[in-house]
């Protein structure tokens, strides 16, 4: 939303790799193989291009996005690398080694409770980088507020699901029990204005709108997480 990306976008990408590998078998249902082939090798040609373009050799996740002069734009962008680990744009083992990282950088940093959610990035995002910058410049510095870093239930349900997918249950129990604490104590449910949708680190409410319906998101991956239900594989409709 107010986060600045280039042409190789690590977030979009991975969303949209989801089109053709979910089309592929409603065509073959339709009986249009050649159509139904044609999105299997889009899918593939992404999948491979994908940690090539944006995997950061010096991090070893997933950068936000790639400008056009090659420069890898990373803030340790939790929700980025989420969709890429659930999604399976990263091999398993990458994928496994990217959130082993990410989680210690989180505990390093001081953000390893999740009562108010896990932060979108982890690094602060350079103001170039950052729309409310540019456009209002006078939210500066904007790390742990809104979109920059700010914790959010919102940030949460495909890395919770990641980590349970990828071996690290362990990182998986702590955080759905702190988001099960925080749904507990209400934080994520204000009225028009409370801002609780985005939280700082200490827990002042940074955002704007207040009840989010996003937000409620994570109860899906809590679900599984306590095996009150497992998905139907494939879980994202993916051939």
């Amino acid at each position: 939303e107010v986060v600045g990306v280039g042409p190789w976008d690590g977030y979009g990408s991975a969303w949209t790799s989801r089109g053709p590998r979910n089309a592929a078998p409603l065509l073959v249902l339709l009986e249009r193989d050649e159509l139904a082939a044609h999105c299997r090798a889009a899918a593939a040609g992404l999948r491979a291009a994908y940690p090539e373009y944006l995997l950061n050799p010096d991090t070893g996740w997933v950068a936000g996005w790639r400008s056009r002069d090659g420069q890898l734009h990373d803030a340790a962008y939790l929700w980025v690398n989420a969709v890429a680990c659930a999604f399976g744009l990263l091999p398993g083992d990458v994928a496994a080694e990217a959130l082993r990282r990410l989680e210690h950088l989180r505990h390093a940093v001081g953000a390893g409770h999740a009562q108010f959610g896990v932060p979108f990035n982890l690094r602060p995002i350079p103001p170039e980088d950052h729309m409310l910058p540019l456009l209002a410049g006078r939210f500066t510095p904007t790390f742990e507020n809104y979109t920059d870093g700010a914790m959010g239930a919102c940030a949460a349900p495909y890395y919770l699901r990641a980590l349970d997918m990828h071996g690290l249950e362990d990182a998986a129990a702590l955080i759905a029990a702190d988001l099960e604490l925080g749904f507990e104590r209400g934080h994520f449910n204000g009225g028009v204005g409370s801002g609780v949708e985005f939280y700082r680190w200490d827990g002042v409410p940074t955002g704007y709108e207040g009840s989010f319906v996003a937000n409620w998101m994570p109860l899906y991956a809590i679900a599984i997480h306590r095996g009150l239900f497992s998905p139907t594989p494939p879980e994202w409709w993916l051939e």
